[in-house]
């Protein structure tokens, strides 16, 4: 069954990467280019055929998944043609700091390489070691997939309360993803759930590095994928075939694609449909996305507006909602008529909530797991026995910070609206799953112990980009150039008080 599951994310890839051409035309010839547009088309593609699944579904119709899905991809070759016969267009988007001098230009691709095959070596290991993946794969993500697509016609009557110890609140993008797959294979294979959650993990590898690349420089893009892919717990949760890894990819792109279009004028507001998009299907992964999605247009909304004016940033709203509502409209009608209440809010009354607001103690608690998780998240999920604790690995926030401190800081200032959004929406990002913690009935150890690991690393692949967008590149740093902006400025004061030429 493997040839069916792959004849799916082929065409959902298509479909993808089609509409990211008919949107931003621009051709791409640098290996980065190609390679960023097959990874956001692969995702976006995913996604929006889940949509169509989910609307199939609501029809009374899966099996017309095949001739909507044929359709899309007819419609979108067509428009992509026309587009191109109509525009003679320039290079593509983004445009990447020029190499400069680098005397071991080899050793980062084959770092990179390594990685890479030491990450797919992992992946493979711990697929074989627990195929069904680990609990959320099996209680709720394949236990969705394998309800609906064994239920037929009856498959709403997987939202009934004796089932909602499976959290039916969670939006269907990946299940539905698994149960198209299974409809393409003819019936169930854990191949599928296996080949998505390799595609969503080595995906967000590949857009982190072609983006950078594109931006920075092949080598900032290499160092960018060398730190994801030595972090041990993205590859062991993505191999959990948990919804997370796809979750933060979505946070990824969505930040990337706001990047691309202020640096590129060609890529028009195509980029920022994309982005919408992005950021949409990102609230049909998992409820966090909701939240993201608020944050990333607020940020956006509000840093455009004082730095181009209300016009300005009303005019990127409008792109950005175009490109969110379909996605949107499709997680309000599932909320709206299948959901059910969410486990952190249902029955809870505000006699029951304040005495957690107001726990002084409580606050200590869960301020003291988030600093400690934040240094440590990287090595793996927490141990439930031996609880929180300082687990330091080589790949962390200190040691980024380490590495900051060394080469830098260089930021375009193209770059420094979306950096300034990018790191708000992170840091509420975070206050936000705060005030969940605080407000949640559950056991408050044990809630942190099983969430906040992941948490975090629904934030990292895009704290990854940012930083490395950030951060001087090895170019700049072997070259003697300055440090930081700030650093030039003061050598242009000294001179210009001497009376001299900089």
């Amino acid at each position: 069954m493997t040839i069916p599951v792959l004849l799916s994310l082929a065409v959902s890839t298509a479909i993808g990467t089609l509409l990211s051409f008919a949107l931003v035309p621009a051709p791409e010839r640098r290996p980065a280019g190609i390679l960023f547009r097959i990874a956001a088309g692969a995702v976006l593609g995913t996604g929006l055929t889940s949509c169509l699944c989910f609307l199939c579904l609501l029809a009374g119709m899966p099996r017309a998944v095949f001739v909507v899905e044929a359709a899309a991809v007819l419609a979108l070759a067509a428009l992509v043609f026309f587009v191109f016969r109509k525009n003679r267009l320039k290079n593509g988007p983004g445009e990447a700091e020029p190499a400069g001098r680098f005397k071991f230009r080899w050793a980062l691709p084959a770092l990179f390489c390594g990685a890479l095959l030491a990450s797919a070596a992992s992946f493979v290991m711990a697929t074989l070691r627990e195929p069904h993946g680990k609990w959320d794969a099996w209680w709720i993500w394949n236990f969705h997939a394998r309800f609906i697509y064994r239920s037929g016609e009856a498959w709403r009557g997987m939202f009934t309360e004796g089932l909602d110890w499976t959290h039916l609140d969670y939006p269907l993008l990946v299940p539905l993803s698994v149960v198209r797959s299974w409809q393409y294979a003819g019936g169930e294979t854990l191949q599928a759930p296996v080949l998505l959650a390799g595609l969503f993990t080595f995906a967000a590898a590949g857009a982190v590095c072609a983006a950078l690349a594109l931006l920075r420089g092949r080598n900032q893009g290499f160092l960018g994928g060398l730190v994801l892919m030595g972090t041990p717990f993205f590859v062991v949760l993505g191999a959990a075939q948990f919804s997370d890894i796809p979750l933060a990819l979505f946070f990824l792109l969505s930040f990337v694609f706001v990047f691309l279009h202020d640096r590129d004028a060609a890529g028009g507001n195509g980029l920022l449909v994309l982005a919408g998009l992005a950021a949409g299907l990102a609230a049909w992964t998992k409820n966090e996305g909701l939240l993201f999605f608020i944050l990333f247009v607020l940020a956006r909304l509000v840093l455009t507006a004082f730095s181009g004016g209300g016009k300005e940033a009303a005019r990127q709203l409008l792109w950005i909602a175009a490109g969110a509502a379909p996605v949107l409209a499709v997680v309000a009608v599932f909320k709206v008529n299948l959901a059910l209440s969410s486990h952190l809010f249902a029955g809870q009354t505000f006699q029951q909530v304040m005495p957690r607001l107001f726990d002084p103690h409580r606050y200590y608690e869960i301020l003291k797991a988030y600093v400690l998780t934040g240094l440590s998240f990287t090595q793996g999920f927490a141990d439930i026995r031996t609880g929180i604790h300082f687990n330091p690995g080589l790949v962390n926030v200190i040691l980024l910070a380490a590495y900051l401190a060394l080469i830098g800081v260089r930021i375009d200032g193209r770059d420094r609206l979306n950096l300034q959004a990018g790191a708000a929406v992170l840091v509420l990002m975070l206050a936000g799953y705060f005030a969940i913690h605080l407000v949640a009935p559950y056991e408050l150890n044990y809630h942190l112990m099983t969430s906040l690991n992941r948490l975090y690393m629904q934030l990292w692949p895009s704290a990854v980009f940012l930083f490395f967008m950030a951060a001087r590149t090895p170019e700049q740093a072997l070259a003697g150039g300055a440090a930081t902006p700030v650093k030039e400025r003061l050598i242009r004061e000294k001179h210009r008080k001497k009376g001299r030429r900089p």
